[in-house]
């Protein structure tokens, strides 16, 4: 039987070969495409250009009540969280979110302003903020500044489809939230 002084030496141990094993490499990898037979890093400020033409599609979607473009960077088994909604897993239960918004409400002005992007093979990370200004039927217009985390995925067809979407607002939640 180990001690657990023993037990905890060799799980230490352990985690620092894994660690050590896995430390990244200084080796350069090429900034753009991949060449054959190895795995390029793609190169950030061409993902970061294509999420922003993808956002900026999806921005004249929603002031135009285009759902197709509105919904166009969101692929079969995106999951979206919007505040004060259920998690929207695959594209169609993100069309019926966003179609109920959309009934409810016209989108006057609205920027995605990204802040960061990572990334990592064939996945990006993006990191930005927003403003949105909505008027509700019947109502005023209402603008709303916010912050989101996008996860993208690169496809097979070269564009790149936010699979994990999540914002929330800077404002305070309203009157009886809970």
């Amino acid at each position: 039987m180990i001690s657990r002084t023993k037990a905890f030496a060799l799980g230490s141990t352990t985690l620092a070969l894994i660690i050590a094993c896995s430390a990244p490499s200084t080796k350069e990898a090429p900034t753009t495409g991949a060449a054959v037979g190895t795995l390029a890093e793609p190169n950030v400020a061409e993902v970061r250009s294509a999420i922003e033409a993808a956002n900026s599609k999806s921005m004249a979607g929603m002031m135009s009540g285009d759902m197709a473009a509105a919904l166009g960077s969101y692929g079969e088994s995106s999951i979206m969280m919007m505040p004060g909604m259920p998690m929207m897993t695959g594209r169609a239960a993100i069309e019926t979110g966003m179609k109920g918004m959309m009934d409810m409400m016209k989108v006057n002005a609205a920027s995605f302003n990204t802040q960061d992007v990572m990334v990592s093979g064939d996945i990006a990370v993006e990191t930005g903020t927003f403003s949105m200004t909505t008027t509700m039927k019947g109502g005023k217009p209402m603008t709303d500044n916010g912050k989101y985390l996008t996860v993208w995925k690169h496809q097979a067809d070269g564009s790149w489809k936010a699979i994990r979407d999540i914002n929330n607002s800077d404002g305070a939640p309203p009157a009886g939230a809970k």
